[in-house]
């Protein structure tokens, strides 16, 4: 049934997640016959804000009778808060996964898996159907993370409103429940491989899409080459030297537990490495909030990546770039940068796609930097020929009654 306007619930957590939907929102925010509804979940809230876009976050969802729920939450929020997300927003989503639990399982219960699991417990499925009844949308949108946006795709589910999950990666963990009874109904994918790979697990091929993903859009905006150029400039890089990109972590131990290497072994290996190969210079590129190189950490051979230059302007100006765990190692690849990752195995899976050549521990990535291996871009097969976030918008159209899904 074609609409005259289509309702669209867009929500999402914070980090890449966030990152992937922005560019969406704001193209369907320009369109006259799509309304829609922001929801930032943890810190998307505050990015969402930040960049101009009207959101709201948990506690819209509550309702007058949640009064004892938020009562109870404030003597179970964990502390300290994350400085992007306010008490009152905490409050809000402890309240609700709390009432969610109780609901489900009963006090003593709720109790008992809240004390064994704490916020991991939560899955909102019942708060998130009260919502959907309270605003009606036509469409609902969200990424593949876990708990509140499962939850609220789930919920989209039993309430029989059409729903879209927007993935950005591999989706080797998140397989489990993309593919369990009650998922979202239709699900974006960034490459055909992922597709194939999702399609093999148990997803119903004729509802994945493969649209790339609107987070990397802005790696081909040519601005970045220009600035680039300046960049090298500015490290004093010469026309024929080679620039090796360290994408540094930004936490000690990955997401699925992996010590990283000590910053100080890392910055020891390419200081002998560039005294190996005199052509070559490296720069550090810390998350840039969470950085983990002393400011004052002396380097001979590299440079510290100038505060405010993007992470794509970095990868436009190396040659190569050496990491462990990283969407930037993905993000390179695209760009047809020789990758090194060092103890990745398959998480990320960037070797088995060949995108990366991977190495087990950090003294064998020498030779694999010097080879410069290309990165095979068929076995992935990303979509280039039209822009991620065009191809979501046009998806979201026809899901959502203006159009017909291809």
């Amino acid at each position: 049934m074609l609409r005259d306007t289509v309702e669209v619930l867009i929500a999402c957590y914070g980090g890449g997640h966030v990152q992937s939907l922005l560019p969406v929102v704001r193209q369907l925010s320009d369109q006259p016959d799509i309304s829609v509804t922001v929801i930032g979940f943890t810190t998307a809230l505050a990015t969402f804000r930040n960049a101009g876009i009207p959101a709201v976050g948990y506690s819209s969802l509550l309702d007058t009778d949640d009064a004892p729920w938020l009562s109870l939450a404030q003597t179970c929020i964990e502390k300290p808060l994350h400085p992007e997300v306010s008490e009152h927003e905490s409050i809000a989503y402890y309240a609700l996964g709390l009432r969610d639990l109780h609901i489900d399982h009963g006090a003593d219960k709720a109790r008992e898996i809240f004390a064994r699991d704490g916020r991991k417990a939560f899955m909102p499925v019942h708060a998130m159907r009260r919502l959907l009844r309270r605003l009606t949308p036509d469409l609902v949108v969200a990424t593949t993370s876990p708990r509140s946006e499962l939850a609220l795709l789930r919920a989209a589910r039993l309430e029989g409103i059409e729903s879209l999950a927007v993935s950005d990666l591999f989706l080797q963990h998140e397989s489990s429940y993309i593919c369990a009874p009650g998922y979202a109904k239709h699900l974006t994918v960034m490459a055909a491989a992922v597709g194939e790979y999702i399609s093999h697990k148990g997803f119903s091929a004729e509802r994945i899409h493969v649209t790339g993903s609107p987070a990397f859009d802005s790696l081909l905006d040519g601005t970045h080459a220009v600035a680039a150029a300046s960049l090298r400039q500015r490290l004093g890089m010469g026309e024929h030297q080679k620039l090796l990109l360290w994408a540094c972590p930004s936490a000690p131990v990955s997401l699925i537990g992996k010590p990283f290497i000590e910053t100080a072994s890392m910055i020891a290996f390419l200081e002998a490495y560039c005294d190996t190969w005199p052509d070559t210079r490296y720069l550090i590129r810390q998350h840039p909030s969470k950085p983990v190189v002393a400011p004052g950490t002396p380097l001979r051979r590299g440079s510290f990546c100038p505060s405010g230059v993007t992470i794509e302007t970095c990868l436009h100006a190396c040659d190569q770039v050496i990491l462990e765990t990283s969407t930037v190692g993905l993000q390179a690849a695209l760009l047809g940068k020789p990758v090194v990752t060092v103890g990745a195995g398959d998480y990320p899976p960037y070797s088995a796609y060949g995108l990366a050549v991977d190495v087990g521990v950090l003294a064998e990535a020498g030779p694999a930097l010097r080879r410069m291996t290309q990165p095979d871009l068929a076995r992935l097969a990303y979509p280039s020929q039209e822009r991620a976030t065009d191809r979501v918008c046009r998806l979201v159209r026809e899901l959502g009654g203006v159009g017909d899904v291809n």
